[in-house]
């Protein structure tokens, strides 16, 4: 557990960074640190392993005052990712990851072998190993910074915007990710973004930071959407934070009709496994103001899982299908049914109130309206 005691950072030419943070980092949880830029975030997460040191007030690890302890066994027992991964050029991904243990004084077999074990955990090829980071794409840095930072098997990883600064579709995957590495590990994770749709999708606790580092909320995701503490949290939260509370409500509850009937005049059409392939239905381009009597065919299909996405993801579907009609699917992609954009909305009043604080542009009470 991390706690910080009145911890505040002034700099020599008198600039205030951090003002006296009182603040519990509970252990085996996510603590998301958002808020604008220049607020103090990457300085109170480095008040932790001592790469800035408070002029006043303590960082507590464990009960301990990190002050008191040596910095560099500190910060070899704390896991550290950062933007862009932070990588050493010069050595090898395999040596990248063993760096630390071998800090600690494992033998280079040993080391070895927990950086291999580590490629496999992050999702990463064997052969990955032998490559220079420069021979890998931005997520699969990040992906090596992360192993890197479980080296050694730390309770607590430090990670400071670490999936900033690769494109849209790698950070969510990286997201998933950790997600999926913090089910199984537990670790007490201490995590920096801007980004609130990141802090709602990751944090198990957000704290909602002013400037110098003042703490506006402290609040679980479901509670600081549901309820800003003020009017600046909820305009840092955006206008839209009702639709991001979505991504917190399982989509389990939607009623499905049969994939194979008919819906608003649109067919969904599967392979021989099962799985969409398209959607075949009227003809909405007229030629000189008549309609053709003829059939569109539309090949992609927006699909959700109703075991492992959530309303956000269901309505998504609903939303970009031509047939107003989201597809359910199983873990292999096989066709489950069809949840009409009434049942959606109608999931999304059932889950509660919260869901639903503010109206996000498209959507009503009644329905969903696209323009048609």
């Amino acid at each position: 557990m991390i706690r910080f005691d009145g911890a505040a950072k002034r700099h020599p030419d008198g600039t205030l960074a951090v003002e006296g943070l009182d603040l519990t980092v509970p252990q085996g949880r996510t603590t998301v640190l958002v808020g604008p830029s220049g607020c103090g975030k990457t300085t109170i997460l480095r008040m932790v392993n001592r790469m800035v040191e408070p002029t006043s007030g303590r960082v507590l690890l464990d009960g301990a005052d990190v002050a008191r302890l040596d910095a560099a066994k500190l910060r070899r027992g704390i896991g550290y990712v950062i933007q862009q991964a932070g990588l050493f050029p010069h050595r090898r991904v395999v040596d990248n990851i063993a760096t630390v243990p071998r800090l600690l004084g494992w033998d280079r077999r040993r080391a070895r072998k927990r950086a291999m074990e580590l490629l496999e955990l992050v999702g990463l090829a064997p052969e990955t190993a032998r490559r220079y980071p420069f021979q890998l794409s931005g997520g699969q840095q990040q992906r090596v910074g992360v192993a890197r930072a479980l080296a050694a098997d730390p309770p607590l990883l430090l990670m400071d915007e670490p999936f900033s600064a690769v494109d849209p579709v790698v950070r969510a995957g990286l997201q998933d990710e950790l997600l999926r590495l913090q089910a199984e590990l537990n670790k007490t994770v201490l995590f920096v973004t801007h980004d609130i749709e990141e802090a709602v999708r990751l944090g198990d606790q957000i704290v909602v930071l002013r400037e110098h580092g003042r703490i506006a909320q402290v609040a679980d995701p479901a509670t600081l959407l549901a309820a800003p503490a003020d009017e600046q949290v909820a305009a840092f939260l955006g206008r839209d934070r009702g639709l991001r509370g979505l991504a917190l409500r399982p989509a389990t509850d939607i009623p499905l009709r049969p994939a194979g009937e008919p819906f608003e005049g649109w067919t969904l059409t599967v392979d021989q496994d099962g799985r969409p392939t398209g959607w075949q239905g009227p003809a909405r381009a007229p030629v000189d103001g008549v309609p053709l009597d003829r059939t569109e065919t539309i090949r992609q299909v927006a699909v959700y899982q109703p075991g492992a996405d959530t309303l956000r993801t269901a309505l998504d579907s609903a939303v970009l299908s031509p047939a107003r009609a989201a597809v359910a699917v199983d873990r292999d992609g096989r066709v489950l049914g069809l949840a009409p954009r009434a049942a959606v909305l109608d999931a999304l009043d059932a889950a509660g109130p919260d869901t639903r604080t503010q109206p996000a542009a498209g959507i009503t009470a009644s329905g969903v309206t696209d323009g048609r």
